[in-house]
């Protein structure tokens, strides 16, 4: 449940004065994404650099081409010598990065949390991220509402390790329990393959060829669920519920392939995350935990100005 300062902290943190101009030299924040190339992670970049050109701070991104822990640090141990003041994290794996975001906070370099702490929840100042067990919920319940309660549904993550899209397929799971005529038939793993995605759709389709819905929990297993559907040839039979968007995922919603998809706010994550980090490095109290909003994307709502400040940018133009 997010408290009412942490809303507070969403909705006006933007027009709060700060005062890095006051600093001899501009703060360096470096933002390490989960992947390059990646939507959402392109989001959070461009929101955290309109809020450092604001705020007189030096920001740049970098991230591994891959969603994997090992390259990711790779990334971490490079970023980590050149000594920034400030790093915004994401991390590919909970556990596998805490020993050396540990090095790299006793070196003195302040760690911010973007969309999901590692396990030892003192490495990081601050997290910034959506509430995914709630989004989770609301998938479900989406979703059972779409299938008419009854029918059987799966789920497609990445992988076991993935902490947030566990989150999220907790908040679903407990949703879909509270409806008895629906069947949940279990999770798969696609490794963030589209592909593997889509063949993981096909082969359930002809296992279960009842299959009413999909809860795809990342932005691939969406793009991978459509291709699959429409392989299968039951647009509109099976119902696919998202989580981030693309723009093959909002293309694929107003076709209605996808049926409905969690949307949350990455850039106005990325300007938090640099605003609370210029608050830190200044020695001012930040909140720990903030949860951000999001919106539910339908076919009839995906064209609205109040869905679109929310959709996922590719460049920040």
């Amino acid at each position: 449940m997010r408290s009412k300062l942490a809303v507070a902290l969403v909705l006006s943190m933007a027009a709060l004065p700060f005062a890095a101009g006051a600093q001899e030299k501009p703060f360096r924040i470096t933002y390490i994404q989960g992947v390059t190339g990646n939507p959402f992670y392109m989001s959070v970049t461009c929101g955290g650099a309109e809020a450092a050109k604001r705020l007189n701070a030096t920001f740049d991104a970098q991230g591994p081409q891959q969603y994997t822990p090992a390259l990711q640090m790779r990334v971490l141990n490079a970023v980590i010598a050149g000594q920034p003041d400030g790093i915004l994290f994401t991390a590919d794996d909970p556990v596998a990065l805490t020993a050396t975001l540990l090095e790299a906070k006793e070196r003195g370099i302040k760690i911010l949390s973007i969309d999901g702490d590692v396990k030892d929840m003192s490495v990081a100042v601050a997290n910034i991220q959506s509430d995914n067990f709630e989004g989770g919920g609301q998938a479900g319940k989406k979703l059972a509402e779409l299938i008419g309660d009854k029918g059987e549904v799966m789920a497609l993550m990445n992988s076991p390790a993935a902490n947030v899209a566990q989150q999220r397929l907790q908040g679903f799971q407990e949703e879909i329990a509270k409806h008895p005529k629906i069947t949940f038939l279990g999770v798969q793993y696609s490794n963030n393959q589209t592909a593997k995605a889509a063949s993981i759709i096909t082969s359930t389709v002809a296992a279960h060829p009842d299959l009413a819905g999909v809860f795809t929990i990342t932005t691939n297993n969406t793009e991978g669920a459509a291709t699959g559907v429409r392989e299968a040839q039951r647009e509109g039979k099976i119902k696919i519920v998202g989580f981030d968007t693309s723009d093959p995922i909002v293309e694929a919603i107003r076709k209605g392939i996808v049926s409905a998809d969690i949307v949350q706010y990455p850039y106005r994550v990325g300007q938090l995350g640099v605003e609370m980090m210029i608050d830190a490095l200044q020695g001012k109290p930040v909140e720990r935990q903030v949860h951000t909003p999001f919106v539910v994307a339908t076919p009839e709502n995906i064209d609205t100005p109040e869905v679109q400040k929310f959709i996922y940018r590719t460049n920040c133009r």
